[in-house]
């Protein structure tokens, strides 16, 4: 007995090890090192009332800057989130996936809530004033400019096209480039909404 002690604890170390490292891997996309608090911010939303993202702790937010006349990279993107959500193995409930329109001249919330219909009801449409928007935009890192040689009725915009991800506790902890795979983005939601907080 006394020689299988020392090899069972062995085991059971590296069995830990082995967990941990499981448990702490990175996740996709481009995960911040140092999580902190996401950027708070509260904006007039679709539903009738206001949104404060300090309030949502509980849920995973997946925060997307955009708007309703992109005529690419937003509808794809919304179109991605929408089947994320439905195919992942998660409570759907606690998953949020909030847009905020960089082009508040446009995209009113009737604007919005209509055009985030067509992808899902459960998706939230925020707007703010230029005035308020613009430091939120500075805070999450995200550009969003009119293009000079667009017509000045139809314009486009040139934007940051990041889904920001933040976990149940209101930490930024990473964000999807257009390219990153709904395989990936799938992973990292169930991994978050399981997490316990």
């Amino acid at each position: 007995m006394k020689y299988y002690l020392p090899a069972l604890l062995l085991l059971l170390a590296i069995g830990s090890i082995a967990g941990c490292g499981i448990s702490e891997a990175p996740l996709h996309g481009s995960p911040y090192q140092n999580p902190g608090s996401a950027p708070d911010f509260t904006m007039p939303s679709t539903d009738g009332g206001e949104f404060t993202l300090s309030g949502e702790k509980g849920h995973v937010i997946m925060l997307y800057f955009g708007y309703t006349f992109c005529p690419d990279i937003c509808p794809a993107t919304l179109g991605q989130l929408r089947s994320v959500v439905s195919n992942a193995n998660i409570d759907p409930a606690l998953v949020r996936t909030v847009f905020v329109t960089v082009d508040p001249a446009r995209d009113s919330l009737e604007v919005l809530k209509a055009y985030l219909g067509r992808f899902s009801s459960d998706f939230i449409g925020l707007r703010a004033e230029p005035e308020a928007l613009d430091p939120i935009l500075a805070a999450y890192g995200v550009y969003a400019a009119v293009d000079p040689d667009s017509d000045p009725e139809q314009y486009l915009m040139t934007h940051t096209a990041r889904v920001f991800v933040i976990d149940k506790s209101g930490r930024l902890v990473t964000n999807y480039s257009f390219d990153t795979s709904s395989q990936d983005i799938k992973a990292d939601l169930e991994r978050l909404v399981e997490e316990q907080q």
